[in-house]
């Protein structure tokens, strides 16, 4: 249970006005019950008021507080106060609710940070390399080796290090040493903390997430900010950090081993330059890798399906995003010019529609596959990848646009299950190819460790040949 924090707390508005109050955590935010109210810079109104969120900023025993992307919940007091002395006093009271919490500093948002480190919940099954004697005989003590980190030098500037550290404990009849595995981040430039979670920790997450099936937290994150932004503050050295929401996951539960099952790990590629890989793969693909990192489904079984073949479309999208030369729309553009009716800007429009729509979604999903490995594609597909393909593309149409059909597939659940399944997985081993990860037969024999993969490469809940059948030509 995290306790409360009591103090004073101010805005940039009018750092000034200092306004007791108690912080404390709810489910899953941040809660600033305040006596007095905070002055900001906000025109309400009775119809909908969009309002930029609010930094707040705090002193409590001695320690600051930055209190993020906070809004006003609540405001009460009294309606009329007939005594003069009650009027001078401010009797009102304010709740603010904040997204997380920054602990050692006050730092507004547009704070450069030069280093960071997290953790993630998973990342010791997935980073294998230990230095721990795995070979130490029973009865024996432990023999230690730190390992060098591995850094990734990335395209967006930031060097991402992932270390195993060792920590040892000891009394006088028990001695133990345990390993977790770290990740740091650093850039010269630096980097706002907004940047760090869309350049960093959520790709990280979502490739754990991806490789573990399950839901990936960060936790323990440590901030160093840029010693010129801060320099007001004489007491703070390079030494001190700034802690990200303390105290909200257990950092002892978190880095246990679970016995978490990555169907690959950093054994199977390049490390260094894998992950250097898939930071700008994150990047640049931010809703096909959503997509395929999401663990919540949490809408009808219809809206996955259109969400994951929609996640594939975009993938094939950002890997080609110029579409190949079209004779037929020369041929279009050819007979409009001789038709006549249609000037030179009306022309360039039908041509363009025409050389948008002329590669179709299942011809998006066929390269897609292809790019994963002739033989792969045999073994995963089941010989049956061009019809995964059509009955995809012709189920999302279906359920996208509002089509309706004579076959009714849109509506077959299994093959509703097969399509958001089969997609998802292709998504994933589309992205993780395009980082680093072995293609065709190694991929194969890489997927042959996973039962959930060959789960997927075994199912019999969509009978994609029988499927597309009833579709008819």
């Amino acid at each position: 249970m995290i306790q409360s924090r009591s103090g004073v707390w101010w805005t940039d508005d009018d750092p000034s006005v200092r306004v007791p109050g108690t912080l404390s955590r709810t489910a899953d935010q941040w809660q600033l019950d305040l006596i007095g109210t905070l002055r900001v810079n906000h025109q309400w109104s009775d119809s909908l008021s969009l309002v930029p969120p609010v930094t707040i900023y705090g002193a409590c025993s001695g320690r600051r507080f930055t209190l993020r992307v906070s809004y006003l919940v609540r405001t009460t007091g009294p309606s009329f106060m007939p005594n003069e002395e009650d009027r001078a006093d401010n009797q009102f009271s304010q709740t603010w609710i904040g997204s997380s919490l920054l602990a050692g500093d006050a730092l507004p948002e547009a704070t450069i940070y030069t280093g960071a480190t997290f953790e993630l919940t998973g990342l010791s099954e997935w980073w294998p390399f230990s230095g721990i004697a795995q070979d130490t005989p029973i009865g024996e003590p432990l023999g230690y080796g730190q390992l060098e980190p591995t850094v990734a030098k990335c395209d967006n500037g930031m060097a991402v290090t992932l270390a195993a550290m060792g920590s040892e404990s000891a009394s006088r009849r028990v001695r133990s040493l345990s390993e977790y595995v770290v990740v740091g981040v650093e850039r010269d430039s630096g980097f706002t903390l907004e940047e760090l979670m869309e350049q960093a920790v959520i790709p990280l997450q979502s490739l754990l997430a991806i490789t573990l099936d399950r839901t990936v937290e960060y936790f323990n994150l440590r901030l160093q900010p840029r010693r010129e932004t801060s320099a007001e503050h004489e007491a703070f050295d390079d030494y001190m950090s700034i802690s990200f929401d303390p105290g909200v996951i257990d950092e002892d539960v978190e880095r246990e081993s679970i016995g978490l099952d990555p169907f690959f790990t950093a054994k199977d590629v390049q490390a260094a330059e894998f992950i250097a890989n898939w930071i700008g793969v994150a990047s640049r693909a931010v809703v096909p890798v959503a997509v395929a990192s999401s663990r919540s489904r949490i809408g009808s079984l219809q809206i996955g399906v259109v969400e994951a073949v929609n996640a594939a479309e975009s993938l094939h999208r950002e890997f080609h995003p110029e579409p190949p030369p079209s004779n037929f729309a020369e041929k279009v553009d050819k007979a409009l010019k001789s038709a006549g009716g249609l000037d030179s800007k009306e022309r360039r429009k039908v041509k363009s529609a025409v050389k948008i729509t002329e590669v179709s979604l299942e011809s998006r999903l066929l390269e897609l596959t292809s790019e994963l490995g002739e033989e792969f594609c045999l073994w995963f597909y089941q010989r049956q990848v061009k019809e995964w393909a059509s009955v995809s593309a012709a189920v999302r149409n279906a359920l996208s646009h509002g089509y309706r059909t004579t076959h009714r597939v849109e509506h077959d659940r299994g093959a509703l299950n097969g399509v958001l399944a089969i997609t998802l997985a292709t998504i994933r081993l589309r992205l993780l190819t395009e980082a680093g990860l072995p293609k065709d037969y190694e991929l194969q024999k890489i997927l042959t460790r996973s039962r959930r993969h060959l789960a997927l490469m075994r199912q019999s809940v969509a009978d994609w040949r029988s499927l597309r059948a009833s579709m008819g030509s």
